[in-house]
């Protein structure tokens, strides 16, 4: 049994991952081999005999090359459609990560949260400047703010979405929704919108926490009309996908004071440009793609995965394995 896997960075070694694997499942698969792959670098790996592929950079062009795939797992919870169609008609099994990070991005957009509406960022800046004081403090003391019982927008209330909900919810907030699928709308929101309302979403909202994956229908979505709806001092977060916003219309917005501040974990284009308005702005805060990212990370990806291999060896159903509904509803 051949398994490409491109999970690869400086952040985890393959020989992790083959022990552990081989740990957790405790030999009872003898055949597996783990291939790494790498898909920037065309033509130094052989894809006809690969099982199964494990990872987040697979593409359509790989898949035809692959006549012996049978199920492809990604390491994320972001499936590219284009990808699920051809894999329905080949009757390709997939699978993803999901579940397994809904606590660690909640706690990032909580962080995002207190930390710009207390000012937290703030203090972070005068402490690089070494300006620490009272007096200094107070130029932005107008604009503090609690989190406390204030309204929220969740745009996109799947797994993650319903994660911070219901930890807003002891916060006492007044939680708002923007979900496709009406029927499993939660007692506690106070109202869920549809994506083609947006502008009647975000309007009297304190914070604003986005979601979205990158379709079609959400790409740009956040632009200068949703930006300029936002109350005046709301803070807008992002940790779904970056095209889901236009960029300049954010930076416009931010330097017009028209909201108060921004929380990004993902940008348009990855790793963040240093050249990037967001990094020299005193009201934005910007961390690389790592809401998700806690010290058990790869720890929760590995067990999933390994776990997953031992149902498919015994032709068990995989956990959280995708339809094609389920991500066409994508949000």
């Amino acid at each position: 049994m051949l398994v490409g896997c491109d999970l690869f960075s400086s952040s985890i070694k393959f020989q992790r991952i083959e022990k552990s694997i081989h740990k957790i499942i405790k030999k009872k698969i003898n055949n597996i081999k783990i291939f790494k792959v790498f898909p920037e670098k065309r033509n130094n790996f052989d894809l006809k005999k690969i099982e199964i592929y494990w990872g987040n950079r697979i593409t359509t062009d790989m898949i035809k090359k692959m006549p012996s795939l049978k199920w492809i797992h990604y390491g994320s919870t972001g499936i590219s459609k284009k990808i699920y169609k051809i894999v329905s008609k080949k009757k390709i099994k997939v699978t993803n990560t999901q579940g397994t990070f809904n606590s660690a991005v909640c706690g990032t957009v909580l962080s995002f949260m207190f930390s710009l509406a207390r000012g937290v960022n703030y203090c972070n800046f005068l402490k690089s400047k070494k300006k620490m004081n009272r007096k200094n403090f107070d130029k932005i003391s107008q604009d503090i703010q609690d989190v406390f019982g204030q309204n929220i927008l969740i745009v996109g209330l799947g797994e993650i979405g319903s994660k911070i909900a219901k930890t807003c919810q002891a916060l006492n907030m007044k939680i708002f929704s923007v979900k496709k699928n009406k029927k499993k709308i939660p007692l506690f929101i106070k109202k869920n919108y549809q994506l083609n309302n947006l502008i009647g979403a975000v309007k009297n909202k304190d914070f604003v926490v986005s979601l979205l994956p990158l379709t079609d229908e959400t790409k740009n979505i956040f632009n200068k009309k949703i930006f300029n709806a936002m109350k005046k001092n709301s803070i807008f977060i992002n940790v779904g996908r970056g095209g889901t916003v236009n960029e300049k219309d954010l930076v416009n917005i931010l330097r017009r004071k028209k909201i108060l501040g921004a929380g990004l974990d993902v940008v348009s284009k990855e790793p963040i440009e240093s050249n990037s308005p967001f990094l020299k702005m005193k009201n934005v805060i910007v961390t690389p793609h790592i809401a998700g990212v806690t010290n058990k990370y790869w720890d929760d990806q590995i067990s999933l995965f390994s776990k997953n291999l031992m149902r498919y060896k015994n032709n068990s159903k995989l956990k959280n394995l995708k339809t094609y509904t389920s991500i066409k509803e994508g949000y």
